[in-house]
Protein backbone atom coordinates (compact mmCIF):
# COMPACT_ATOMS: atom_id res chain seq x y z
CA UNK A 1 0.00 0.00 0.00
CA UNK A 2 0.99 3.86 -0.31
CA UNK A 3 1.45 6.20 2.55
CA UNK A 4 2.02 9.86 3.16
CA UNK A 5 5.02 9.82 5.34
CA UNK A 6 6.72 12.42 6.65
CA UNK A 7 10.24 12.37 6.89
CA UNK A 8 11.15 15.25 9.16
CA UNK A 9 10.06 18.30 9.21
CA UNK A 10 8.61 20.05 5.21
CA UNK A 11 10.23 16.54 3.96
CA UNK A 12 6.06 14.42 3.37
CA UNK A 13 6.83 11.55 1.03
CA UNK A 14 4.30 9.26 -1.04
CA UNK A 15 5.99 5.78 -0.17
CA UNK A 16 5.51 2.34 -0.09
CA UNK A 17 4.68 0.49 3.21
CA UNK A 18 3.68 -3.11 3.78
CA UNK A 19 0.25 -4.39 3.29
CA UNK A 20 -2.00 -4.65 6.63
CA UNK A 21 -3.39 -7.92 7.07
CA UNK A 22 -6.83 -8.16 9.04
CA UNK A 23 -6.88 -9.21 12.85
CA UNK A 24 -9.76 -10.55 14.62
CA UNK A 25 -10.96 -8.13 16.43
CA UNK A 26 -10.32 -5.08 13.08
CA UNK A 27 -11.56 -4.27 10.18
CA UNK A 28 -9.64 -2.75 6.88
CA UNK A 29 -10.38 0.89 6.21
CA UNK A 30 -9.72 1.58 2.51
CA UNK A 31 -9.44 5.71 3.16
CA UNK A 32 -11.23 7.51 0.69
CA UNK A 33 -11.25 11.25 1.81
CA UNK A 34 -9.30 13.05 4.74
CA UNK A 35 -9.38 16.03 6.08
CA UNK A 36 -6.58 18.89 6.25
CA UNK A 37 -6.63 20.82 9.51
CA UNK A 38 -4.04 23.10 11.34
CA UNK A 39 -3.00 19.82 13.68
CA UNK A 40 -1.45 18.07 10.49
CA UNK A 41 -0.03 21.17 9.20
CA UNK A 42 1.86 21.95 12.24
CA UNK A 43 3.26 18.29 12.59
CA UNK A 44 4.17 19.29 9.01
CA UNK A 45 5.93 22.14 10.02
CA UNK A 46 8.22 20.66 13.55
CA UNK A 47 5.63 22.99 15.56
CA UNK A 48 4.25 19.43 17.07
CA UNK A 49 6.91 16.87 17.50
CA UNK A 50 6.34 13.73 16.33
CA UNK A 51 8.83 10.61 15.77
CA UNK A 52 9.93 10.04 12.42
CA UNK A 53 8.77 8.42 10.06
CA UNK A 54 5.34 9.58 10.96
CA UNK A 55 1.93 9.51 8.99
CA UNK A 56 -0.11 12.76 9.52
CA UNK A 57 -4.10 12.80 9.16
CA UNK A 58 -6.30 13.50 11.92
CA UNK A 59 -9.83 12.90 10.11
CA UNK A 60 -10.89 10.73 7.34
CA UNK A 61 -14.08 8.43 6.10
CA UNK A 62 -13.86 5.24 4.13
CA UNK A 63 -15.25 2.15 2.90
CA UNK A 64 -14.84 -1.09 4.77
CA UNK A 65 -13.01 -3.30 2.30
CA UNK A 66 -12.65 -6.68 4.51
CA UNK A 67 -14.39 -7.72 7.94
CA UNK A 68 -14.47 -10.92 9.42
CA UNK A 69 -17.58 -12.68 9.25
CA UNK A 70 -18.85 -12.46 13.05
CA UNK A 71 -18.58 -8.45 13.14
CA UNK A 72 -21.24 -6.13 12.94
CA UNK A 73 -19.36 -3.66 10.78
CA UNK A 74 -20.11 -5.29 6.72
CA UNK A 75 -17.73 -4.95 4.36
CA UNK A 76 -18.55 -2.45 1.96
CA UNK A 77 -20.01 -0.02 4.62
CA UNK A 78 -18.77 4.11 4.83
CA UNK A 79 -17.75 4.61 7.85
CA UNK A 80 -15.94 7.63 9.72
CA UNK A 81 -12.94 6.87 11.17
CA UNK A 82 -12.26 7.82 14.92
CA UNK A 83 -9.68 10.46 15.74
CA UNK A 84 -9.01 9.49 18.90
CA UNK A 85 -8.97 6.22 20.68
CA UNK A 86 -8.18 4.63 24.19
CA UNK A 87 -4.80 3.99 24.59
CA UNK A 88 -4.32 2.45 28.22
CA UNK A 89 -0.60 2.61 27.34
CA UNK A 90 -0.27 6.21 26.42
CA UNK A 91 0.44 8.41 29.71
CA UNK A 92 -3.26 10.29 28.95
CA UNK A 93 -4.96 6.79 28.00
CA UNK A 94 -5.57 8.26 24.61
CA UNK A 95 -4.01 7.69 20.82
CA UNK A 96 -4.61 10.72 18.85
CA UNK A 97 -4.42 9.66 14.91
CA UNK A 98 -1.94 11.96 13.41
CA UNK A 99 -0.67 13.40 16.29
CA UNK A 100 0.53 10.85 18.61
CA UNK A 101 0.43 7.90 16.61
CA UNK A 102 0.17 7.51 12.65
CA UNK A 103 -2.89 9.39 11.23
CA UNK A 104 -4.94 8.77 7.76
CA UNK A 105 -2.74 9.75 4.92
CA UNK A 106 -2.51 6.34 3.62
CA UNK A 107 -4.41 3.92 1.20
CA UNK A 108 -5.54 1.81 4.21
CA UNK A 109 -5.99 1.56 8.09
CA UNK A 110 -6.65 -1.25 10.30
CA UNK A 111 -9.31 -0.37 13.08
CA UNK A 112 -11.07 -1.61 15.98
CA UNK A 113 -14.82 -2.33 15.57
CA UNK A 114 -15.59 -0.07 18.19
CA UNK A 115 -13.39 3.26 16.02
CA UNK A 116 -15.40 2.76 12.85
CA UNK A 117 -18.82 4.27 12.77
CA UNK A 118 -21.01 3.55 9.80
CA UNK A 119 -22.76 6.45 7.81
CA UNK A 120 -25.86 6.95 6.76
CA UNK A 121 -26.53 8.06 3.19
CA UNK A 122 -28.55 11.13 4.22
CA UNK A 123 -24.77 12.09 6.18
CA UNK A 124 -22.60 12.96 2.95
CA UNK A 125 -18.90 12.72 2.98
CA UNK A 126 -18.22 16.60 3.18
CA UNK A 127 -21.05 16.39 6.08
CA UNK A 128 -19.49 13.51 7.89
CA UNK A 129 -16.11 15.97 8.02
CA UNK A 130 -18.70 18.59 11.12
CA UNK A 131 -18.70 15.54 13.19
CA UNK A 132 -15.66 16.56 15.28
CA UNK A 133 -17.58 19.54 15.29
CA UNK A 134 -20.78 18.79 16.66
CA UNK A 135 -19.44 16.06 19.13
CA UNK A 136 -17.40 18.79 20.76
CA UNK A 137 -20.93 20.90 21.19
CA UNK A 138 -22.54 18.17 22.42
CA UNK A 139 -19.81 17.62 25.35
CA UNK A 140 -19.89 21.67 25.86
CA UNK A 141 -23.89 21.35 26.60
CA UNK A 142 -23.22 18.18 28.40
CA UNK A 143 -20.37 18.99 30.96
CA UNK A 144 -21.75 22.68 31.32
CA UNK A 145 -24.96 21.53 32.05
CA UNK A 146 -26.81 23.74 29.61
CA UNK A 147 -30.77 23.87 30.08
CA UNK A 148 -33.22 25.91 27.94
CA UNK A 149 -33.96 29.34 28.08
CA UNK A 150 -29.86 29.79 28.92
CA UNK A 151 -27.80 32.95 27.05
CA UNK A 152 -24.58 31.48 26.11
CA UNK A 153 -21.85 33.62 25.23
CA UNK A 154 -19.36 31.80 22.60
CA UNK A 155 -16.39 33.44 21.74
CA UNK A 156 -14.51 33.08 18.56
CA UNK A 157 -16.67 32.76 15.09
CA UNK A 158 -15.03 29.67 13.33
CA UNK A 159 -16.34 26.97 11.57
CA UNK A 160 -16.63 25.19 15.69
CA UNK A 161 -17.92 28.40 16.66
CA UNK A 162 -20.72 28.51 13.90
CA UNK A 163 -21.40 24.61 15.05
CA UNK A 164 -21.44 25.47 18.57
CA UNK A 165 -24.09 27.67 17.74
CA UNK A 166 -26.22 25.95 16.08
CA UNK A 167 -26.68 23.22 18.50
CA UNK A 168 -27.09 25.37 20.96
CA UNK A 169 -30.39 26.41 19.27
CA UNK A 170 -31.30 22.37 18.53
CA UNK A 171 -31.20 22.31 22.51
CA UNK A 172 -33.28 25.89 22.86
CA UNK A 173 -30.49 27.19 24.49
CA UNK A 174 -29.82 31.25 23.25
CA UNK A 175 -26.18 31.29 21.84
CA UNK A 176 -24.42 35.32 21.66
CA UNK A 177 -21.74 34.64 19.14
CA UNK A 178 -19.26 37.57 19.35
CA UNK A 179 -15.89 37.55 16.87
CA UNK A 180 -13.61 39.95 15.33
CA UNK A 181 -14.39 39.53 12.04
CA UNK A 182 -17.15 40.05 10.19
CA UNK A 183 -16.93 37.66 7.55
CA UNK A 184 -17.18 34.97 10.06
CA UNK A 185 -20.04 37.12 11.48
CA UNK A 186 -22.06 37.28 8.38
CA UNK A 187 -21.92 33.35 7.77
CA UNK A 188 -22.93 32.80 11.34
CA UNK A 189 -26.59 35.00 10.16
CA UNK A 190 -26.69 33.05 7.21
CA UNK A 191 -26.44 29.92 9.48
CA UNK A 192 -29.75 30.94 11.54
CA UNK A 193 -27.73 32.27 14.58
CA UNK A 194 -29.45 35.54 15.71
CA UNK A 195 -27.24 36.95 18.25
CA UNK A 196 -24.02 38.17 16.36
CA UNK A 197 -21.41 41.17 17.57
CA UNK A 198 -18.03 42.06 17.55
CA UNK A 199 -15.61 41.36 20.27
CA UNK A 200 -14.97 44.83 21.06
CA UNK A 201 -15.77 47.33 23.82
CA UNK A 202 -19.75 47.09 22.52
CA UNK A 203 -19.90 43.80 23.90
CA UNK A 204 -20.51 43.59 27.31
CA UNK A 205 -23.56 46.51 26.49
CA UNK A 206 -24.74 43.97 23.80
CA UNK A 207 -24.78 40.87 25.71
CA UNK A 208 -26.75 42.98 28.96
CA UNK A 209 -29.33 44.02 26.20
CA UNK A 210 -29.89 40.50 25.28
CA UNK A 211 -29.82 38.94 28.41
CA UNK A 212 -32.45 41.86 29.85
CA UNK A 213 -30.07 43.76 31.61
CA UNK A 214 -28.06 40.30 33.22
CA UNK A 215 -25.16 38.58 31.93
CA UNK A 216 -24.52 35.34 30.07
CA UNK A 217 -25.34 32.00 32.23
CA UNK A 218 -22.18 30.94 30.74
CA UNK A 219 -19.52 31.50 28.54
CA UNK A 220 -17.26 28.93 26.15
CA UNK A 221 -13.96 30.32 24.33
CA UNK A 222 -12.72 28.16 21.13
CA UNK A 223 -9.26 28.29 20.49
CA UNK A 224 -9.88 27.29 16.79
CA UNK A 225 -8.65 29.92 14.74
CA UNK A 226 -9.09 32.44 17.61
CA UNK A 227 -6.43 34.57 18.98
CA UNK A 228 -8.35 36.77 20.89
CA UNK A 229 -7.72 37.07 24.58
CA UNK A 230 -9.39 34.49 26.46
CA UNK A 231 -9.79 35.66 29.88
CA UNK A 232 -12.64 38.65 28.40
CA UNK A 233 -14.89 36.15 28.90
CA UNK A 234 -14.95 36.19 32.46
CA UNK A 235 -17.03 39.48 33.08
CA UNK A 236 -19.40 38.81 30.59
CA UNK A 237 -20.97 35.70 32.85
CA UNK A 238 -22.87 35.24 36.05
CA UNK A 239 -20.87 34.57 39.31
CA UNK A 240 -20.87 30.53 39.61
CA UNK A 241 -21.38 30.12 35.92
CA UNK A 242 -19.61 27.87 33.69
CA UNK A 243 -17.14 28.79 31.44
CA UNK A 244 -15.33 26.43 29.02
CA UNK A 245 -12.05 26.56 27.00
CA UNK A 246 -12.23 24.27 23.80
CA UNK A 247 -8.96 24.17 22.03
CA UNK A 248 -7.64 21.17 19.77
CA UNK A 249 -5.37 18.57 22.21
CA UNK A 250 -2.41 19.90 20.53
CA UNK A 251 -2.81 24.18 21.53
CA UNK A 252 -2.42 25.72 24.87
CA UNK A 253 -4.35 28.38 26.13
CA UNK A 254 -2.98 30.80 28.56
CA UNK A 255 -5.81 32.38 30.76
CA UNK A 256 -5.67 35.05 33.57
CA UNK A 257 -8.41 33.35 36.06
CA UNK A 258 -7.92 36.05 38.58
CA UNK A 259 -11.69 37.07 37.81
CA UNK A 260 -12.69 33.83 37.76
CA UNK A 261 -11.73 33.25 41.22
CA UNK A 262 -13.27 36.30 42.25
CA UNK A 263 -16.54 34.89 41.05
CA UNK A 264 -16.31 31.01 41.87
CA UNK A 265 -16.64 30.63 38.14
CA UNK A 266 -16.15 27.25 37.16
CA UNK A 267 -13.70 26.40 34.57
CA UNK A 268 -14.27 23.50 31.91
CA UNK A 269 -11.45 22.23 29.98
CA UNK A 270 -12.47 20.23 26.21
CA UNK A 271 -10.25 18.76 24.07
CA UNK A 272 -11.77 16.27 22.43
CA UNK A 273 -15.17 14.39 22.48
CA UNK A 274 -14.78 10.83 21.26
CA UNK A 275 -17.99 9.30 23.75
CA UNK A 276 -20.14 12.04 20.97
CA UNK A 277 -19.27 11.03 17.69
CA UNK A 278 -22.76 8.64 17.47
CA UNK A 279 -24.80 11.39 18.86
CA UNK A 280 -23.06 14.02 16.15
CA UNK A 281 -23.55 11.43 13.54
CA UNK A 282 -27.28 11.21 14.68
CA UNK A 283 -27.47 14.78 14.75
CA UNK A 284 -26.48 15.27 10.83
CA UNK A 285 -28.74 12.97 10.04
CA UNK A 286 -31.60 15.03 11.80
CA UNK A 287 -30.56 17.72 9.81
CA UNK A 288 -29.90 19.78 12.63
CA UNK A 289 -26.70 21.85 11.10
CA UNK A 290 -27.02 23.68 8.14
CA UNK A 291 -23.31 23.61 6.59
CA UNK A 292 -24.57 25.67 3.40
CA UNK A 293 -22.54 28.21 4.54
CA UNK A 294 -19.78 26.24 5.32
CA UNK A 295 -17.00 26.43 2.22
CA UNK A 296 -15.11 23.29 0.96
CA UNK A 297 -12.74 22.49 -0.68
CA UNK A 298 -11.65 19.27 -2.79
CA UNK A 299 -7.79 18.25 -3.78
CA UNK A 300 -6.42 15.43 -4.90
CA UNK A 301 -3.75 13.69 -2.71
CA UNK A 302 -0.60 14.06 -4.78
CA UNK A 303 -1.79 17.99 -4.36
CA UNK A 304 -0.81 17.21 -0.75
CA UNK A 305 2.88 18.07 -0.43
CA UNK A 306 2.14 21.82 -2.14
CA UNK A 307 -1.06 22.63 0.18
CA UNK A 308 1.14 21.80 3.06
CA UNK A 309 3.96 24.35 2.00
CA UNK A 310 1.60 26.62 1.42
CA UNK A 311 -0.46 26.55 4.94
CA UNK A 312 3.15 26.13 6.67
CA UNK A 313 4.17 29.49 5.56
CA UNK A 314 0.66 31.34 6.54
CA UNK A 315 0.83 29.99 10.06
CA UNK A 316 4.51 30.63 10.25
CA UNK A 317 3.73 34.18 9.21
CA UNK A 318 1.44 34.36 12.47
CA UNK A 319 -1.85 34.38 10.59
CA UNK A 320 -4.56 31.79 10.05
CA UNK A 321 -5.59 29.14 7.83
CA UNK A 322 -8.38 30.00 5.28
CA UNK A 323 -12.10 29.64 6.86
CA UNK A 324 -12.81 26.36 4.32
CA UNK A 325 -12.77 22.60 4.29
CA UNK A 326 -9.85 21.17 2.79
CA UNK A 327 -10.82 17.49 1.53
CA UNK A 328 -7.94 15.51 0.62
CA UNK A 329 -9.06 13.05 -1.79
CA UNK A 330 -7.57 9.32 -2.24
CA UNK A 331 -7.76 7.52 -5.09
CA UNK A 332 -9.82 3.95 -5.07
Amino acid sequence: MKVWQLAYPHNLQHVSAPDLKLSSDKVKVKVTKALLTESDVSVYSGAIKVKAPFIPGRFAIGQVTEANEDSFIRKGERVYLAGVTEDELSPDGLRVAGETADGFYRDFVLAGVDDVYPLPASVSDEAAFLIDAIALAERVIDEMQITIGQHILVLGGGLYANVLCQILIYHRAVPILADNNAERLARAKKSGIYYTFPNDETLKTNVVNVTGGKLADGAVYLAYGNRSEPSVLFPLVKREAFVSFCAPTCKSIHVNLEYALKHNVTIKGITESREFVSTAINLLAQKAVNYSEIPYCSFKEEELPKLMDKYAALLGSGANLPEEMDIIKFIF
